[in-house]
């Protein structure tokens, strides 16, 4: 794979088919893509191909930081940047993410794993695809094949809120749970340890992503907002025209990733996406 090139032209990057974004504490933002592994930007050398020690044609599902670590979730295991090179963790089947909270979290294919890249262990869910983790005071919440489950911290059981499809991604929105599906529809929680299941007409919804309070759906037709109005969930559109896989809110910015559409960004005080060039 190529390692160290800089992208010649808009148009190289349009091409790419771009899954997640993260950034780093010094101003570096990384964008995860379908089979072209990891390209970073900085303001003094532009985009480049970030995606040493990655295999050829992997697929990048997630970039996500774990206290001062970037991790990949991808298609070929879990990889960890180190000095500017990916290195393999012990982890090699697929995976969606990892998290840490005090321990280090990683959701795979083969269920939830607990432990660092030295040694990771199964800890629940051995078999089946496992794909977000959300932590509450009192619960941690699985999005994975079979629904969504609950750990309870106080009593260390795990419950169940089945469904009969993968649950892709969790937040909370107005103290409800909610979460994409693999038929990219919206889940929310009933308080009472069920789901409704609501489909939005002409689209489908990739991710959620949660932040100050607020929470962003990126689907296939754009960016949106969840809204409640009189006490119905809805979608408030935000001027993305394009099919958006991830959304970073950095510095003053929006910044969002997308299929065959670049990297893209808006200020917060501005009404449209551009493109980053």
């Amino acid at each position: 794979m190529e390692t160290n090139s800089t992208w010649q032209s808009t148009n190289d990057l349009l091409s790419l088919r771009f899954t997640t974004l993260t950034a780093s504490p010094d101003g570096v933002l990384y964008a995860g893509t379908e089979g072209h592994g990891v390209v970073q930007f900085s303001p003094l050398r532009s985009w480049e191909s970030a995606s040493e020690g990655l295999p050829a044609q992997v697929h990048v599902y997630r970039l996500d930081w774990l206290e001062t670590q970037l991790f990949a979730s991808t298609s070929h295991g879990l990889y960890h940047l180190e000095e500017d090179v990916w290195q393999q963790t012990t982890v090699t089947d697929p995976c969606y993410r990892a998290v840490g909270w005090g321990d280090r979290f990683v959701l795979t294919e083969n269920g939830l794993l607990c432990g660092n890249q030295e040694e990771w262990l199964p800890l629940a869910f051995r078999g089946k695809k496992t794909y977000d983790l959300m932590v509450t005071p009192h619960f941690i919440f699985l999005g994975y094949e079979d629904g969504i489950s609950y750990y309870d911290l106080f009593t260390g059981d795990w419950c169940s809120m089945p469904l009969t499809q993968a649950v892709t991604s969790l937040a909370v929105f107005n103290t409800l749970l909610v979460g994409t599906t693999e038929r990219g529809g919206l889940v929310v929680g009933n308080k009472k340890g069920g789901l409704h299941q609501h489909r939005f007409e002409g689209m489908f919804l990739n991710r959620l992503v949660a932040h100050r309070g607020d929470v962003y759906v990126c689907a296939d037709t754009g960016l949106y907002k969840l809204i409640e109005f009189r006490g119905n969930i809805m979608l408030h559109a935000l001027n993305a025209q394009a099919e958006v896989t991830d959304l970073l809110i950095w510095r003053d910015m929006m910044v969002i990733s997308t299929r065959g559409s670049g990297i893209k960004y808006k200020h917060a005080d501005k009404t449209g996406f551009q493109t980053v060039l």
